[in-house]
């Protein structure tokens, strides 16, 4: 408890420094924003009264976080909560909400998404920066950390700022509340060295015996051969110090927002005829095609929710069976949806949703490809769009091929979008609920034997050899002679 109390109030440097040589900024320089109360922020209560977020700790409830009034009481995170509540008869304690504090750590990366290109959420109530590449854009480091403060405080949430050439060490100094500034790689090692060891959360063991040793800060580990170092306490406590230092590579994992829209408009009266209401629509099916070129993207679906007094909203759905981003054809599916859908009173506004978003791949045509056959598969896409959403999602359906050779199972629908497959051989899309026999002279033969022998594995097994023929008629048929039994003729299918 003392050396975590030690790493937390290092008393050798000051709250607040600048370590800079020059202003030139290297290529890489990390911004660590810490949230040390997210716990008590995500919760939504008043972090100035005492407060603290209970969790199970080591298999028994216990704080997991404490607000500043309460640690003036003498409360600390790990204490039971029957020592917290002697110490402080006035402290709530609510339980922790992990769920929401993921949800605000993604809030506040996408906040610092406004200030640099590339954000990462892999270290724990922290939002990592890359921002070597911008820093001059918002007029030096100092003016960066302010306006980034200012946007996350206005999001209820107080963050302690660092900036390193390293992300490991803009995470240390930041999870000790240390707001420094250090520009230089050179740096660190002199900036670092201060600092107690128990700021790098290593094992209570080795922390205990590097104690034992005399080794209280990480200048004294520097001093120390690296070889005697890795032999006494592991290769694990020398790769932490090179990452540091910036002498090993650290792999971050990138945080990207996925992509949505949503947009409202609220009308001056009650209005209950389509017509009157329907510009307002367009005027949000513009924006949303509009935000689609934009990011290069397409939609799968939107929701429509139309907005009443004192009554639950209608939503009208729309699928896409292909990307869509034509404000025109989503226009015309909302307004015959709606159309052939009661409303069940006025409406005060109305809000389009979208989420399902997918990057836009555009369609491949040869050099020579004539336009008026896009323009026709334009057309028969939007015919299907129209019925699908006039009928059902599930009311369109497609034939897939299966991994089966025996004709009755080498087919079954399919709801998806994906391309159908053919097989080698040409098969007829009519086949007869059941085979029925032919004599051998009542037709001739087109094509050579096409041979299945397959199902052996499920008891229904399969010898056929399959030919396309002809009949009197001049009917294209599809026909087998079986290889066992009484090897006849029989009919399977018929070509159109």
């Amino acid at each position: 408890m003392a050396a975590t109390a030690l790493a937390r109030s290092p008393q050798s440097l000051p709250r607040s420094t600048t370590i800079a040589k020059a202003p030139a900024t290297p290529a890489k320089l990390w911004l660590c924003a810490h949230f040390p109360a997210l716990a008590l922020e995500a919760l939504k209560i008043d972090t100035t009264q005492a407060v603290a977020a209970i969790a199970t700790l080591n298999g028994r409830p216990g704080l997991y976080a404490v607000s500043a009034v309460a640690r003036q009481a003498g409360v600390e995170p790990g204490m039971s909560q029957n020592a917290a509540q002697a110490l402080c008869p006035t402290l709530t304690l609510l339980p922790r909400d992990p769920a929401a504090e993921k949800a605000a750590l993604k809030r506040l990366a996408d906040i610092g998404l406004h200030f640099s290109p590339w954000a990462s959420l892999d270290r724990p109530d922290c939002v990592l920066l890359e921002i070597g590449s911008c820093l001059t854009l918002f007029g030096g480091g100092d003016r960066f950390r302010q306006q980034l403060r200012d946007a996350c405080l206005a999001a209820g949430h107080t963050p302690a700022i660092a900036i390193a050439p390293t992300a490991a060490a803009a995470e240390l100094l930041a999870g000790l509340g240390l707001e420094m500034q250090i520009t230089e790689l050179a740096q660190l090692r002199s900036a670092l060295g201060p600092l107690p060891i128990a700021a790098l959360g290593l094992e209570g063991k080795t922390l205990t015996r590097l104690g034992n040793a005399g080794i209280r800060r990480l200048v004294d580990l520097w001093r120390l051969p690296r070889d005697g170092l890795a032999r006494r306490y592991g290769n694990g406590l020398l790769q932490r110090l090179d990452s540091l230092l910036g002498l090993q590579p650290t792999v971050l994992n990138a945080f990207h927002k996925p992509p949505a829209f949503a947009a409202r408009r609220e009308l001056p009266i009650d209005l209950t005829r389509l017509d009157h209401f329907f510009p307002a629509i367009a005027q949000l099916v513009e924006s949303w095609a509009d935000f689609l070129r934009q990011c290069d993207a397409v939609a799968l679906a939107v929701a429509l929710d139309l907005h009443h007094h004192r009554r639950p909203s209608t939503r009208l759905e729309l699928r896409f069976r292909h990307g869509n981003r034509d404000a025109g054809h989503c226009l015309a599916l909302l307004r015959e949806k709606m159309e052939r859908s009661p409303l069940p009173a006025p409406v005060l506004g109305v809000e389009l949703l979208c989420s399902e978003i997918t990057p836009c791949q555009p369609a491949i045509t040869s050099l020579f490809a004539e336009e008026p056959a896009t323009e026709a598969n334009s057309d028969w896409q939007a015919m299907l769009d129209q019925v699908q959403n006039r009928l059902g999602h599930h009311a369109l359906q497609r034939f897939a091929v299966a991994a089966d050779h025996r004709p009755e199972r080498a087919h079954h629908h399919d709801t998806t979008q994906a391309a159908m497959q053919t097989v080698a051989s040409p098969r007829p899309l009519w086949l007869l609920d059941a085979p029925e026999p032919l004599s051998a002279d009542s037709f001739t033969l087109l094509s050579a034997a096409e041979r299945i022998e397959s199902g052996w594995w499920d008891n229904q097994a399969l010898r056929r050899d399959y030919f396309i023929g002809q009949d009197r008629l001049g009917r294209k048929l599809w026909l087998f002679r079986e290889l066992s039994g009484n090897r006849g003729w029989y009919l399977h299918g018929l070509f159109g």
